[in-house]
This record gives C-alpha cells, structure tokens and sequence, in this order.
C-alpha cells in the first residue's frame, strides 16, 4: 500500500527537534514542554568578515561571537535572536594616507529569517536579516610615522540602521544540527553627528588634507559579509 510523503512543515519539524534531543544529550538540559507554537532556542558559534567598500574599500573581522536564535517549529522561522558584534579596529587609507578606525556595531531590533528545507533530506537554506547602528571612533591617520588623532566626536554614527540581510549561497546548504555558511551584500547609508576629520591639534599642517566628511568616504552599495556558523547548542536567546 502506498502512503503519502509527509508535510513540508512536519520534515521540518523532525528536523528540529531531532537537534533539540541531540542538543539535550550534549547539555543535559531538559526538551521544552510542546506549546500551541513550540520554539527552539539555539545558540550557534559566528565568525567572519565584512568588507567596506566605497572609498574606504577595507575588510574587518566579524567575531567571533554567539548568534542566538528562536526558531518556530511549525514553519522553521526565526522569530528572535541577536548577534553581537564586538567593538573592531578597521585599517583603511585616507586618499593614500594610512588610517584607523573603531567601528562600533549595535543592533537595532530583533534577528529575523527563516530555514527552509530543500529536497535533500535534512539539508536546509538559511536567510535572516537584522540591523545595526554604526558608528565610528577614535578615529586616526599615519602620518610621518606617527599616529594623529582625527576629529570625529562621540555621536558619529549612520542616520538609519544598516540592514543586513545574509543567505546560504547557492549549492551549499544549513543545517539545525550543523550549521553553515551565509554571505551578504548591504548597503550603508548616510552617517550623521560627525565632527569634521581634521588635524585639530597642529593647525595649519598639512594644508591640503583639509578636513574631509565622513560621508565622503563611508557611504555605499558595494559592502559584503561572510559569516561562519557552527558548534550548535542548547539557547539562551
């Protein structure tokens, strides 16, 4: 006698919660009580890169840190969680002249996304999105061989939170009990509250640097991510 292929959803479902027993076995923590909209908690280990474009055109490192994820079992959505991104110092040049910056990133709002399955048994994609204020510090140029410090002030930082949506790239694949890897393109808009870049402590050295706005130099389309996920875990998000 033939039976029918299972739901889509119910795939899923096996799925997660075949990580939440194997999480269970690894922790020893307990499963959690079946609810009207079960979720899963799973924290995950993250580490990568990011790569400004525009006239900055400089990578920095993404981590490593802790993506926390809720995931609803009925439909594989990401319905909260973080990332945090700690405090990075990008090296970058300022019109040839050798530069540095703190980038600060906050996240604005709650991780969102999902994980849908493919037609591979257990191998699924993953897309999530989450935004983030940026804002730059301690902000210094190279000059003669010593570092100068560049005015920027204390409220540098973009008008509007940088959204980022990442993806599990075509051919490659996610799993709840595994993880995987995801990129992204992401634009970055304009800064806001900056002071203007200037050698505020030798005036009159070096004229013709001036004083240059950030938003002159930061600002674009062409900015990339890649980010690692692994070591799966019970959740904390």
């Amino acid at each position: 006698m033939r039976t029918k292929p299972p739901p889509r959803h119910r795939t899923w479902v096996a799925t997660a919660f075949a990580a939440l027993v194997a999480t269970a076995l690894l922790t020893g923590a307990p499963a959690a009580q079946a609810v009207e909209n079960p979720t899963l908690k799973v924290d995950y280990d993250a580490v990568g890169t990011t790569h400004i474009g525009a006239q900055v055109d400089s990578s920095m490192a993404i981590g490593p840190s802790v993506l926390k994820s809720v995931i609803d079992t009925t439909n594989g959505h990401i319905v909260g969680g973080s990332l945090a991104i700690p405090t990075q110092t990008m090296s970058f040049d300022i019109f040839g002249i050798p530069s540095r910056a703190k980038v600060t990133m906050t996240q604005v709002g709650s991780l969102s996304g999902a994980i849908v399955p493919t037609s591979q048994l257990g191998k699924s994609t993953l897309t999530s999105t989450v935004a983030y204020d940026i804002q730059l510090s301690d902000v210094e140029a190279k000059v003669f061989g010593i570092w100068w410090p560049l005015a920027v002030g204390s409220r540098c930082h973009t008008a509007e939170p940088v959204t980022i949506t990442a993806s599990t790239p075509e051919g490659e694949f996610f799993t709840v009990n595994g993880g995987g890897r995801v990129t992204s393109t992401y634009t970055i808009g304009s800064f806001t509250g900056c002071a203007a870049l200037n050698f505020f402590d030798i005036p009159g050295f070096f004229p013709w640097f001036g004083s240059i706005p950030i938003n002159a130099l930061v600002p674009g389309t062409d900015n990339s991510l890649e980010l690692q996920i692994a070591n799966p875990r019970a959740g904390t998000a």
